[in-house]
């Protein structure tokens, strides 16, 4: 039986025998399909995110204007990611804590803050 990988070669391989018209028009359609699914799947229950970018991966072997705008997204997912690395690594080494706010019934902790109206 054939892995996954010899699969996908060999219908890379026939693929790439069509002629570049043909191959940009079928990349187009199922590329463009995929992304407006995507965008709709941001309101309905699915994975839009995911979806969007695997339209613009199908149309970035294709087109030029998709790979850049793909190279956006992953930039933007990895620094999102850095970011969160960082804040959760912030939080778990003991970092400064986030102030807790109690309600004091004698008045404000902090003189600068205004005392909350009582109705």
């Amino acid at each position: 039986m054939a892995s996954w990988s010899d699969r996908w070669d060999r219908t890379r391989a026939q693929i790439q025998l069509l002629p570049r018209p043909v191959r940009m028009v079928a990349v187009a359609v199922v590329g463009g399909t995929v992304v407006l699914t995507g965008v709709a799947m941001l309101v309905l229950p699915g994975p839009g995110i995911l979806a969007i970018l695997a339209g613009l991966a199908l149309l970035a072997t294709e087109f030029a204007w998709a790979r850049r705008w793909l190279d956006k997204a992953r930039a933007a997912g990895h620094a999102g990611v850095d970011k969160g690395r960082e804040v959760w690594g912030w939080r778990r080494s003991g970092g400064a804590p986030a102030p807790v706010r109690t309600a004091d019934p004698v008045g404000p902790v902090d003189p600068r803050e205004p005392a909350a109206d009582s109705r």
